[in-house]
């Protein structure tokens, strides 16, 4: 039987405070980890507090949108959580996106600054290049990007109730019509995180694949935030890559793995290249697959392969409100 839903008033004010508790009660488990290195809760949360202080620096107020290029590392979960601490809004924005994409959107937000995560990135480094930014050493974060301050700006106005401001604003793809940007408040997405980990029974003893991109709903709240929430482990990846991702489901003994359609799809075909009929990780107890429309033929080849239930989400962007 599936466990009664968390209402919404147990849940912390604002996505940042889901950090607290297990960098409180347990600072030394791991929380982020990608190619370049761990961070422990206790070092995410210094780091959160350190690229606060550098945002501050950078002229961000409260009620500022904040744009950042990015792919999934350790130093957009610090800017994204620091961002909200301040009670500024992130601009979240895939960097594969392209120039003209990039440009709607930065102009259409109205962002006080743009930030670009160039270590991961190759097309992240192209954009801060198109834009002028410069790179810097920041806040223990590695090489950034920083555009110029954009001082023709206004900050929004910051609601009375934490829970209510905006933690988010994401763009949509726009399959109806011109993208809208989506302001997705705190509220909205914590709500979204706790069902869904508790849906998946997520603990601390959880190990996640970080694949999704964080600059999508699904992988911000359901993927980055159900993991901290739970006090997991998320292992984070800038890029999908089969034969990456079937090394660290191995090696580090993953148990739940998000992915979209098209990667799964990818996992059966490097299976069926290399004559695998079956993959056998005991350690994985959930595969689910969102973001795009999962054919029957898909899902019957990785449930064979795997030898368990892909499950599949449906959730558009517009209807995380709560």
């Amino acid at each position: 039987m599936m466990p009664p839903p968390v209402f919404p008033m147990t849940l912390p004010d604002r996505i940042c405070d889901v950090i607290k508790p297990w960098s409180e009660r347990s600072p030394e488990r791991p929380a982020l980890a990608e190619a370049s290195g761990t961070w422990t809760y206790r070092q995410l949360s210094a780091a959160v507090s350190d690229t606060q202080q550098w945002l501050l620096e950078l002229g961000i107020r409260p009620g500022d949108r904040v744009m950042i290029v990015c792919e999934n590392c350790r130093a957009l979960v610090a800017i994204l959580l620091a961002l909200a601490a301040i009670d500024a809004w992130p601009v979240l924005v895939n960097s594969r996106l392209s120039a003209r994409e990039i440009d709607e959107i930065r102009a259409h937000s109205g962002a006080r600054r743009v930030i670009y995560t160039t270590s991961v990135s190759p097309q992240g480094r192209e954009h801060a290049k198109r834009h002028g930014a410069a790179t810097q050493e920041a806040a223990g974060l590695g090489p950034i990007a920083i555009g110029p301050l954009n001082e023709a700006v206004k900050p929004e106005p910051v609601d009375a109730d934490p829970a209510q401001r905006v933690a988010a604003l994401i763009y949509t793809s726009g399959t109806t019509g011109l993208p809208k940007g989506v302001m997705l408040t705190h509220r909205n997405l914590l709500f979204v995180t706790a069902v869904s980990a508790q849906i998946r029974s997520l603990t601390p003893d959880d190990r996640l694949y970080g694949v999704l991109p964080i600059t999508h709903a699904v992988g911000l709240s359901v993927v980055l935030l159900g993991s901290l929430l739970s006090g997991a482990t998320l292992y984070l990846a800038s890029r999908f890559d089969p034969v990456a991702a079937l090394a660290t489901l191995e090696k580090e003994r993953l148990t739940i793995m998000l992915g979209a359609p098209s990667m799964f799809s990818l996992i059966a075909d490097y299976a069926h290249l290399k004559g695998l009929q079956s993959l056998k990780f005991p350690n994985l107890r959930i595969i689910s697959s969102s973001g795009a429309p999962l054919q029957l033929a898909v899902k019957s080849r990785v449930e064979s392969l795997f030898g368990t239930t892909l499950y599949n989400g449906y959730g558009i962007t517009e209807c995380y409100i709560r």
